[in-house]
């Protein structure tokens, strides 16, 4: 069946690839040869190739880096390809920004923190559009252009979104956004075949094709598809991915259209990473770190997940001056989850404790849609960069879940020696999931950039109009206002002086599972503030940013309860607070050599707790100190030698110890990888290897603001070789 599937799939591609080299050639005919367009000589670009030095400023559309008033990172397609695995999580490649740090290995998640705050697939918009992703999808990597990386106070320049997050039950705004652009259509035409191969068996194929056609190049056609499947490093895992994605443009003389519409289908057999405490842990260390190689899966633990998503972009200029422009999305997903939990609790010695099973069934839908009016103003010597904008984005989700212990059975066995499971168990079958949730946002957004010689104000605020319905019978509706506002200042052109500050709300929740002690209770909703200062400076091929921010959040999570029916409680307890300074490198450290990376110091703790008790206490999973650094080196065209770092601080989780909290060990690790170009006859090919995890380091990581930790995933090599037939 899976041969003819993807037997299926590479006759589409081979049509659409022949479609193309027939408009290619008419073209061709028609206006003559194309000059090649190298990504690593754009403006937009820095040497090296790794970052660019433009990003999208909300719905004022594309600015300088240098111009926006926070911290903003635009990753290429180069580093994406440079330092990713397609069979690891995104975050992989998203933690070479140093405000970001991997939250898990787990390949069923896709969870990272941002200055300390958990975030996931939520939080990712898909040219422009939020909420086609949630906690177990990301884009795949085979499609991404680019990657806008905001770790900066901007809630109020994007128009409304969801507010929910799989991760924190939607208490949490988030602290920026990551907005992932698709590739399009090149001047050149594309014809790329790429195959990888890691882990423990694991193969993938992907096809990339792309052409333009017609009078002046003016459409354009890119498709991306994806064939997986095998085994990771981790043994008895396995990742099965396949997806399709159509890219489709035209670039007229006063308009510009994109349409992207795509199919995936993603399951993961196996890969249980995540474990946690449970009430009676009184230790205030962890035990060792056992074998990474260690699996923790019975038989039929997976996660699987299938669906469709679209998005469509417009612009049309109405004159020199203004322009309106249209953004749209919808997807849809559906999927199940068997496994031993949310996570594994284990005691002081190793040894699992209370563990039940959990199964899950879940559908979820969203649709976005958004209608904008931007253009330019000149009052005297200011200047006005304007927009204006309305969106409205929906939601619903379905969901039905069961946690129990199997044939009445806990789960037992220990870190080092695994898990037992209940004999003779089968999976119970307990019907589709039942709607759970419905969200609607409707929202008005107002920016203006304004200059006046070297200084320029960005002045920003939606409004939001929330309005949630569970279907237990609660209902929330919302009316918030979202300011933000920045000042940039630059002495000369190459350096800029910035302050940010932004607020944010989430709605309000309604505790649903049969998991929780207080299912049904209603928690309302939360605000966050957020503020920053720092100066960037872009010279020789390099630009850094050096930053100090000030976050605060609800502090609003889950603990272990005492009853073996309903093993959590979720509460709130004051709010947490996360400062910080980050310093951010990119770019040409020297000829032959790239670097990428940067430090965050980060003092995280929490306020105005119960009765006091936990005031001043480092927030769990949060570290004080981490770091990235990434080099490549060139000692030609021709070759790369590739290396990083990464590099986090100890962080504390809360215990029932006498201090109260328990420390997860500080780790740093490496990765190593090499790259060559060379030809095949006259087929450009590159072949890529990269080692990550080199020293198969054991060690557990903490989950921004989760008491829940990770463990790590073993050595992984990786092998690529890309054929541009």
């Amino acid at each position: 069946m899976l041969k003819n599937k993807k037997a299926l799939v590479m006759s589409v591609l081979c049509a659409v690839a022949s479609v193309g080299f027939v408009m290619s050639a008419s073209a061709e005919t028609m206006h003559g040869n194309l000059d090649e367009v190298v990504v690593e000589g754009s403006k937009d670009v820095l040497p090296g190739g790794n970052v660019r030095t433009t990003a999208k400023l909300g719905v004022l559309g594309d600015k300088s880096v240098m111009d926006i008033p926070y911290s903003e990172m635009s990753m290429t397609a180069k580093a994406v390809e440079t330092y990713g695995d397609p069979s690891q999580p995104l975050a992989n490649v998203l933690m070479n920004n140093p405000s970001i740090r991997t939250s898990t290995t787990s390949p069923m998640y896709t969870d990272f923190s941002m200055r300390g705050i958990n975030m996931n697939g939520n939080h990712m918009m898909l040219n422009g559009v939020p909420s086609l992703f949630y906690q177990f999808t990301t884009p795949p990597s085979h499609i991404i252009d680019r990657i806008d990386i905001t770790s900066g106070p901007n809630a109020g320049v994007n128009g409304v979104n969801m507010s929910n997050n799989g991760t924190n039950s939607g208490a949490t705004p988030a602290p920026g956004t990551i907005n992932i652009v698709t590739k399009r259509a090149t001047d050149t035409p594309v014809n790329r075949y790429t195959q990888t191969f890691s882990g423990r068996g694991n193969a993938g194929e992907f096809i990339d094709v792309g052409r333009r056609f017609g009078e002046k190049n003016e459409w354009g056609i890119r498709v991306n598809a994806e064939y997986m499947e095998g085994g990771l490093a981790l043994p008895g895992t396995e990742k099965n991915e396949k997806n399709i994605f159509i890219n489709m443009d035209h670039r007229g003389d006063n308009s510009t259209t994109n349409l992207l519409a795509g199919y995936f289908d993603l399951r993961v057999n196996g890969g249980q990473r995540w474990f946690s405490l449970p009430n009676s842990y009184s230790s205030i260390v962890l035990p060792d770190a056992p074998d990474s190689k260690n699996n923790y899966d019975f038989n039929g633990t997976t996660k699987y997940v299938h669906g469709y998503l679209a998005t469509l972009n417009h612009e049309h200029k109405l004159d020199d001056t203004w322009s309106y422009f249209a953004n749209m999305g919808y997807s849809r997903r559906s999927g199940n989850k068997d496994n031993q939990g949310a996570s594994i609790k284990f005691d002081e010695h190793g040894n699992f404790v209370g563990n039940q099973f959990n199964q899950q069934n879940e559908e979820g839908k969203n649709a976005y849609v958004q209608f904008g009016l931007k253009g330019n103003l000149e009052t005297g010597a200011v200047k006005h960069d304007l927009a204006l904008s309305v969106d409205r984005s929906w939601a619903r989700y379905w969901n039905k879940s069961k946690s129990y212990k199997p044939n009445g059975q806990e789960i037992l066995g220990n870190l080092y020696d695994g898990i037992i499971f209940p004999d003779n168990y089968v999976l119970q079958s307990f019907g589709d999931g039942t709607p759970q949730w419905e969200e609607t946002n409707i929202g008005l957004t107002i920016a203006d950039t304004i200059s006046y010689g070297k200084a320029s104000m960005l002045l920003a605020a939606s409004r939001k109009h929330e309005n949630f319905e569970s279907f237990t019978g609660k209902s929330f509706k919302n009316d918030n206002i979202l300011p933000t506002y920045g000042l940039t200042y630059k002495p000369v052109e190459n350096m800029a002086f910035y302050y940010g500050h932004t607020e944010s709300f989430s709605r309000g929740l309604v505790v649903s599972g049969n998991n929780y002690t207080n299912n049904g209770e209603t928690m309302g909703p939360v605000k966050s503030k957020q503020n920053e200062i720092g100066v960037k400076y872009q010279n020789a091929g390099m630009m850094t940013t050096l930053s100090y921010f000030d976050i605060d959040e609800a502090n609003r999570y889950d603990i272990n309860s005492n009853d073996p029916n309903h093993p959590l409680t979720k509460v709130d307890d004051g709010k947490n607070r996360y400062k910080g300074v980050e310093l951010t490198v990119n770019g040409k450290l020297a000829d032959k050599w790239t670097v990428t990376g940067g430090l965050l110091y980060l003092d995280a703790e929490r306020e105005k707790t119960k009765n006091g008790t936990k005031d001043g206490w480092f927030v769990n999973g949060a570290s004080e100190w981490s770091g990235v650094l990434g080099l490549e080196y060139k000692p030609d065209d021709s070759l790369g030698i590739v290396g990083r770092a990464v590099w986090n601080d100890k962080a504390y989780i809360d215990s029932r110890s006498s201090s109260g909290k328990t420390e997860i060990p500080s780790y740093v690790t490496f990765d190593l990888g090499v790259n060559y170009k060379t030809k095949i006859n006259t087929v450009p090919v590159k072949l890529s290897a990269m080692c990550y995890n080199v020293a198969d380091k054991d060690y557990w990581m903490g989950r921004g603001s989760s008491t829940t930790i990770g463990l790590s995933m073993p050595r992984t090599f990786m092998l690529s070789a890309q054929f541009d037939i």
